[in-house]
């Protein structure tokens, strides 16, 4: 007989009604992800668990609470909950986004252009517009301004 292989680690990524989604604390290979699925199949509540290599994760759908059958599943050493790590804060996010952004923005235009002065380009084009317009004292003022600070700033950083 096999030695009981040791409850998994896992954050509880989503808990329905009757759905769950678990994802193992470290990534696991498909074969250990599948064979997990089936140990977890046999626990009472459980209708079905399925695997998903591609996101690494655990879908355990049953027909009573999911929280009572996951609860069970930890009873029988099969799972440990971790507690989720919490999201970045937002403005972390967005610096991310927005340095990737200019790294992209450099790569393509093979350094000739930065987001920064993308953006102040698009403010000039977008003022054109409205001078064209007749809109002199609001739109194409404001547009222009703004856009005349973005280049300020790569001058000044410069």
């Amino acid at each position: 007989m096999a030695a009981p292989a040791e409850a998994v680690p896992v954050h509880r990524a989503q808990v329905l009604a009757r759905r769950a989604r678990l994802r193992p604390v470290r990534a696991l290979e498909r074969a250990a992800l599948v064979e997990l699925a089936d140990r977890l199949s046999a626990v009472a509540g459980v209708d079905r668990v399925l695997a998903r290599p591609a996101t690494g994760s655990l879908i355990v759908e049953t027909h009573h609470d999911a929280g009572e059958v996951l609860d069970a599943m930890e009873e029988a050493a099969l799972i440990v909950t971790r507690r989720t790590p919490k999201p970045p804060p937002v403005g972390q996010m967005v610096k991310l986004g927005l340095f990737q952004a200019d790294m992209g923005v450099k790569s393509r235009t093979e350094g000739a252009l930065d987001l920064r002065t993308g953006l102040a380009l698009l403010l000039i084009a977008g003022a054109l517009v409205q001078l064209a317009r007749g809109r002199v004292a609001g739109p194409a003022t404001t547009l222009a301004m703004a856009a005349f600070s973005l280049i300020d700033r790569d001058g000044a950083a410069g």
